[in-house]
């Protein structure tokens, strides 16, 4: 009798399952972001919420959570209800770097991953009277006296200058900044030699003629900059990538999951996604599937792992 009890209850737990499944969504979908309103993620998020209600036919509604590096708003992912109603941006560096320079409120293995959607550009800008008009104008600078001082935020957009110095032996001093802002800021003035940031963060005063653009920082030429080589091109193997994607809290439902991954991918493949995010933020799309995107977070763990040792890196 106990037996045909506990069958019968777990039948009915399974039938739950199926008709949540079925059903989804039936309501509301919460899309966390790391980042407060404002800045390039948040843009990219609030188009791709529009676009995934028109594949839900539910309201997606972005949630700002910025704070610690990125990494609140993983912590508070990872805890909510796995249950397809809360989703969230997935940041590759916040994942696979910042996580082993400080303590996280997560794991790798608490998310399910639902696929990609972008990859952030980056470039190296100068003061238009400057004698650098290259990267190997830069390492020529950077072995006389006078060195280069580079404004960051902080990592990953110091890295081409860590990797820069170990190659060349030049001399590179970091002044950090709070802001992308500042940073391009403090070579407007004169106050360092170069900055490496996104390309909507200088754009328009390169078109003014108020900066001077010298190369992209990231493993393609920027869509804003097709004439200008990347540091790859210009002849060091040296390049960032920022992608970011979208996870839930770890234990979907199968077929929740599969109804995301599909929308998710969906979006992020689709021309109006990859048109605004060239004209917008002079940025590319990254619609890679589930399994695609998580083959890269894993290898990316590896990778900022010999970076973090290679340069003793510290947050």
């Amino acid at each position: 009798m106990n037996i045909k009890k506990l069958l019968i209850g777990s039948s009915c737990v399974l039938a739950a399952f199926a008709v949540q499944a079925q059903g989804f969504p039936e309501r509301t979908v919460n899309l966390s972001v790391p980042y407060g309103p404002g800045g390039s993620t948040d843009g990219i998020s609030r188009k791709f919420a529009k676009l995934l209600e028109d594949e839900l036919k539910q309201p997606v509604v972005v949630l700002n959570q910025p704070g610690a590096s990125g990494t609140l708003q993983l912590g508070n992912l990872s805890r909510a209800k796995p249950d397809g109603y809360t989703i969230g941006f997935y940041s590759y560096s916040a994942v696979t770097f910042t996580s082993q320079l400080m303590k996280v409120p997560y794991k790798k293995d608490d998310f399910d991953l639902l696929g990609g959607v972008a990859e952030f550009s980056y470039g190296i800008v100068t003061y238009p009277d400057s004698p650098i008009n290259s990267i190997k104008d830069l390492v020529a600078q950077s072995k006389t006296s006078k060195g280069v001082f580079y404004g960051v935020t902080g990592a990953p957009n110091n890295f081409p200058f860590l990797q820069l110095q170990k190659l060349t032996g030049g001399q590179f001093d970091q002044v950090t900044y709070k802001s992308s802002a500042e940073s391009i800021n403090a070579v407007m003035s004169k106050q360092v030699d170069v900055a490496l940031q996104g390309p909507s963060e200088y754009a328009e005063l390169v078109r003014a003629g108020k900066l001077k653009f010298i190369s992209s920082a990231s493993d393609f030429r920027l869509p804003w900059f097709p004439n200008t080589p990347t540091i790859k091109e210009q002849g060091y193997d040296i390049g960032i990538r920022g992608i970011i994607g979208i996870a839930a809290p770890k234990g979907l439902p199968k077929d929740v999951k599969a109804k995301l991954e599909a929308a998710v991918h969906k979006v992020a493949s689709s021309k109006e996604y990859n048109d605004f995010l060239v004209n917008q933020y002079g940025i590319k799309g990254y619609p890679a599937s589930a399994t695609e995107f998580s083959k890269l977070i894993d290898n990316g763990f590896s990778v900022m792992r010999n970076m973090i040792d290679t340069y003793n890196i510290k947050m």
